[in-house]
Parts: structure tokens; sequence; C-alpha cells
């Protein structure tokens, strides 16, 4: 684990904010040897919480997170592919055992989920055909649900003493359950596997899934993206979302990949026509969510301009990071704008406005109060991931080590949240937002996830040459 850097809270004054990076206090080789050490830990820990079946919990230390969250696994997936991929274009030879690690997880995940989108075929077929106007489209049994319990359906069970009843939530038009990124990101999840690691690594039965499913899957987003759902957050379910955008973009461009890849019988021309055209996703996007050149939280359904609802959310980190490298969905300049304009949410106040901190960690949104509104670890990993493919690796190494005293002294964990320094937020107080306790995820597993996919992106940006190794992966 990485020693304190010299910027800590230690530093925070009444009024001050604390904008420089941190002076580098260990040398490059002795950062990279406990960074690969941190890198092997992560991915150890990672893929113990991989049950055989492809089961995840999306916490081992969180009553609600024990069940296992689409997005999360999707999320765990693709990080364990892309991080394995970055281990084996630098050949390094420590961490290679790992990428063997990471690929053998991804895929028991990747099975477990083609297996509930088989499960649920018709159900989204059925759905791909309605129309925006028909009620039974806004429900959630015609969704694949946001959470699954070990038999793969909504969950009724007690859990830590506690009851929990997603069943009941089956029929209700504005769940907090029915997010639109979980078949996306599955998808996108399965293109990243692919590009790491070959057909060759699919079992065969899988690759038949995918081929069977796939147009299915394609007339699914197209009919549902411009419906009402939660949001990455589980809030606003009446509201589109210009992260859930981001996933459809990401879903419908990994079909194209796949299809090609694998050779299915899908209407390629149909789906870039839904994504490129006059009256497409990417136009879509930049229309409804853009506003003076910043992409927006949400607005109402074709109701309210989007100035009515001017929070910038840092779930834009994970867009841009995941769904939007190439600027291929909202421009240059508007990607470079939001980027800015999110500097704001790593700025957190004391209740009497007069104590300034600010954190590598960002807060979701502006008014944020999810256990105080602290840090998310695993926004601040997206955004050092977007650091390291974008240049700036001064930015991408302030934040990993600022996520690396976070990991315990034995063992290997991430928080979901920001610990922080009471005096100035107290953020972890008794009765604002903690039903499940005083402090939130302590062992989130998308954390480290996001951890890995940074980590190994990073050491790939600043990486010399190495010897040609032996390579566990294609490309």
């Amino acid at each position: 684990m990485l020693e304190k850097s010299v910027y800590s809270q230690d530093q925070h004054k009444t009024g001050e904010t604390c904008s420089k990076l941190p002076t580098v206090t260990k040398t490059p080789e002795r950062i990279l040897a406990e960074r690969k050490k941190n890198i092997a830990a992560a991915i150890e820990h990672i893929t113990s919480n991989i049950m055989p079946d492809g089961y995840v919990r999306a916490a081992t230390d969180y009553t609600w997170y024990k069940l296992m969250w689409f997005r999360d696994s999707s999320m765990i997936s693709s990080s364990l592919s892309q991080s394995a991929a970055s281990i084996n274009r630098l050949g390094d030879k420590e961490l290679m055992p790992f990428a063997e690690k990471a690929r053998a997880g991804a895929l028991r995940i990747l099975s477990r989920q083609w297996g509930l989108i088989e499960r649920n075929r018709e159900t989204l077929r059925s759905t791909a055909s309605m129309s925006l106007e028909d009620f039974e489209l806004k429900k959630l049994k015609n969704h694949i649900p946001a959470r699954i319990d070990g038999n793969g359906r909504l969950a009724n069970m007690e859990i830590d003493g506690r009851q929990i009843n997603d069943l009941a939530e089956s029929e209700n038009p504005n769940s907090w359950l029915k997010q639109f990124d979980s078949v996306p990101l599955v998808l996108h999840a399965t293109s990243e596997f692919l590009k790491a690691f070959g057909v060759e690594f699919l079992p065969a039965s899988l690759v038949e899934s995918i081929r069977s499913n796939i147009g299915v899957l394609a007339d699914y987003i197209i009919n549902i993206y411009k419906c009402p759902c939660a949001d990455v957050w589980e809030q606003n379910p009446h509201m589109l979302h210009s992260y859930d955008i981001g996933a459809a973009y990401a879903g419908l461009n990994s079909i194209l990949y796949l299809s090609s890849e694998l050779g299915a019988d899908i209407a390629a021309d149909k789906i870039s026509k839904e994504i490129y055209g006059s009256t497409g996703l990417i136009n879509f996007m930049n229309e409804f969510f853009v506003k003076d050149g910043i992409l927006r939280k949400y607005r109402e359904e074709f109701g309210s301009d989007v100035s009515e609802n001017p929070k910038v959310d840092a779930a834009a980190y994970l867009l841009f990071a995941l769904f939007d490298p190439e600027y291929a969905l909202v421009s240059e300049n508007v990607y470079l704008k939001t980027m800015e304009a999110l500097k704001d949410n790593h700025i957190f106040r004391s209740k009497d406005g007069k104590r300034v901190y600010e954190s590598a960690f960002p807060k979701r949104y502006e008014g944020d109060r999810y256990f105080g509104g602290s840090g998310w670890i695993l926004l601040a990993a997206a955004e050092a991931y977007l650091n390291a493919k974008n240049g700036d690796s001064s930015k991408a190494e302030y934040i990993l080590e600022s996520i690396e005293k976070l990991i315990p002294e034995s063992g290997f964990s991430l928080p979901e949240q920001e610990p922080m320094d009471e005096e100035l937020l107290n953020p972890l107080r008794e009765g604002e937002n903690d039903a499940m306790g005083k402090k939130p995820a302590m062992d989130l597993i998308w954390s480290a996830a996001e951890y890995i996919r940074a980590a190994t992106a990073h050491m790939e940006s600043i990486a010399i040459e190495v010897p040609e190794q032996k390579r566990l992966v294609r490309r």
C-alpha cells in the first residue's frame, strides 16, 4: 500500500481549497512496484467474490448490496477484460497470471448474464414492439431488473434480518429497479471480452447465444432508450438521463462489433442509422441533453427545457470512459467543457459554508446527500482512466495515489465513498440517508474493478518499451 502523500486532510484549512497535485514522495520504480501489488491483490479480491455460477455480490458488507447488481457485474466484467488487455500489451510477466484470473472471472459473469437474457428473450422481444405510449412499456416486469437474487429473479428474501421484496416492484411503472443500462452493459462487457481475448476463449454455447439474441436486443434498445427510467443512481424514474443514452449507444455499437466478429445475422445498416442518422441517438443526445456546451444530468420526457435541469452528474465520467472515448457521442468541445464543469463536484463545503475541502473523489451531483454526499471512489477511478487515456498522467497519478491510501494494510477492499473528515463535513452522521448504518459500503467490488482498469491503463500510458513476452490475450 502506498504511504500517505504530502497532500492530506491535515492541510485543509478554513476557507481554503487545496488545488495542487501532491508532491511526489517516491521513486517511479517504487510506485510501480507497489501499484502492481495492489493490482494483483485487487484482481484476486474481485475474482474471489465471483461465484462459480457467475453470481457476484455488489458488496460484501452492506445488506442491500449482497444481491447481484446487473450494472455492477457488467462493469466488473468489462474492467477485468480491459485490465487483462492492458497487462497483455505491457507484457508484464508478474501480472500475467492475474490476467488469466481476470479472464476466467469476466467469463463467469458473462455466462450468467447471457443465461438470464436467454431466459427473458421473449419478454424482451415483446417489449421491443411496444409503443412509447403503451403503459406496459413502463412496467418493470417487461425489462431486465437492476438487481437479482441467486436464482436470477427479483428478490423476495431476508438478508441480515431485513426483508427485501423487489418482487413487489414488478408491476410498478416507475420502479427504481427499472434501469435501461442493464442490457447495453452486458453487450459492452461482451465486446470488451472479445476484444481482449478473442473468440477462441468464448464457449461455443455462449457464441450461439450471442448470435441468436443480439437482434432482439438491438430492437429492444432502439425501442426503449427514449422511455423514462431510473438513473444510474436509482433515482428520478420519471426522467430521461444522459447516462442511459450513453449506455444505449455503447450497446448498439457493441452489437455492430459482435455481429461482425461472430457472424450474426442482423440489420447492421438499420442499427447504424439508428445511431448516426438525422433522427438517431447521437443527435438525440446532443439536442436533448447539451446546454451551453455542457452535458446535463437529466430532463423530463420531451418536457421541460434542459436549462430547467442544469445539474451536471459525475456519472458523465463513466459515460465518457466506458462509452465515448473517441468523442463520437458528443463533440470534443462538449467533453472538455463537461469535464471542466465537473471540477465543482470535487469541492465540498461544511454546512456553515466557511470550510472548504477539495477532494480527489467527486460527489455525484450538487445537493447529493447520500451518506452526507461524500465523494465516490469508482467515479474518481473513471476520471483517472480518462486522464490516463488522454495524456494527463499527473492527474491520473494523483487520483490513483488517493485511492491507494484507502486500501487497508492487510487484505484488499475499497469503499463506495470516501470516509471524509467529520470535522469538515460530518458525512457519516447518524440519521442522514443511512438506513443501513452509519457509513456506506466499505467493500464495494465495483470500486475495486474501476481501480484496476484505471491503474493498468495508467501503467500502459506511461510505460517504456518492455521485452516481448508470451501473450495470454490476442491484442
